[in-house]
């Protein structure tokens, strides 16, 4: 199959967050993203050098680090079913797992809360779109900013991997 050579943007993504509820999870698309989506693999190296010399030492790999990414939304609400049973689902009610909306850590219970990230990339040209996976992702921060267009809800976090799963799409 060919490779495509058409560039991928904003336009061509969505962005899913996934709960550990079983057998069936839930899952919010994040609607209003602002296609920031953002994360980083780390891989630590240890220098271990003769007598402060690079000549004659050597490399070894050094501890894991787990995945850190970032992405933020347009604030529509805050809550929504955690106040009425009927209302939908919000964003900030998925990443806070509030509740009153039976949204399930993807943890063992007893361990820091998590969700799953996925990130679906198409092909505009159809042919190789792509997964990427972010699992067990825990958040560092969630800001909430306003601004005279639309306010904000960014989240900072980490995924428990050192790198997500990137899969082509079928």
């Amino acid at each position: 199959m060919a490779v495509s050579n058409l560039v991928r943007n904003l336009r061509d993504a969505e962005l899913m967050l996934v709960d550990g509820t079983s057998p069936t999870p839930l899952s919010l698309t994040v609607v209003l993203d602002e296609g920031d989506l953002t994360w980083t693999e780390r891989l630590n190296t240890i220098e271990v050098k003769d007598r402060g010399k690079i000549s004659g030492g050597h490399l070894r790999r050094g501890d894991d680090v787990s995945v850190t990414l970032s992405f933020s939304a347009k604030w529509t609400q805050l809550i929504g079913k955690s106040a009425s049973s009927g209302d939908p689902l919000q964003l900030y009610e998925f990443l806070t797992l509030a509740s009153g909306t039976e949204v399930v850590s993807t943890s063992a219970d007893g361990e820091q809360e998590t969700l799953t990230l996925v990130f679906k990339v198409v092909d505009p040209a159809g042919v190789a779109g792509e997964t990427i996976t972010f699992e067990k992702v825990y958040r560092e921060t969630l800001s909430l900013s306003e601004g005279d267009e639309f306010n904000v809800i960014s989240l900072t976090g980490r995924s428990f991997a050192v790198a997500p799963t990137v899969e082509r799409l079928v």
